[in-house]
């Protein structure tokens, strides 16, 4: 409690000496600014009892065992990649050429877990033309695009 006092004390005797010594059109700011600190050290107790370690006993690292731990990473991402789209593939052909349609992709990753592109997409549902077929091709990137048939997958 002595230091905590004595550091105001000081504080305070800082800020006055420095509110002194400021020009005349300078002390509105000054005064601002020292105040903040006077303030701020009146309310440092406060301030370290949020300051503790309550992140004590949080682990941020994922528990993996290596390689397997990546692969399934990779997998992980792989995965929703190919959600997001199938997703955006089915709306597309939804919006830009009237076909009820779902899509099914398969995208290439490398050992490293980099994206290297679309290898496939497989369309289901209504028929779709060549045009449409070049059209995906150019959005996506995709090396094979393939109407499969009628059957939709879910």
């Amino acid at each position: 409690m002595k230091a905590y006092i004595i550091s105001i004390a000081v504080c305070t005797v800082i800020c006055a000496v420095v509110n002194m010594l400021t020009p005349e059109n300078w002390k509105k700011y000054v005064g601002v600014v020292t105040g903040l600190v006077i303030t701020l050290s009146i309310a440092s107790p406060i301030i370290g009892i949020f300051g503790n370690d309550f992140l004590n006993g949080f682990s941020y690292t994922a528990k993996t065992n290596g390689e397997k731990g990546e692969a399934v990473l990779y997998n992980e991402i792989k995965t929703q990649l190919e959600e997001r789209i199938n997703s955006d593939a089915k709306s597309r052909l939804s919006k830009d050429f009237a076909k009820d349609c779902s899509v099914r992709t398969t995208v290439n990753m490398t050992d490293n877990g980099e994206v290297s592109g679309v290898k496939s997409i497989y369309v289901y549902g209504d028929r779709i033309d060549a045009v449409i077929i070049g059209r995906l091709r150019e959005i996506y990137g995709a090396e094979e695009v393939k109407y499969v048939g009628l059957e939709k997958t879910p």
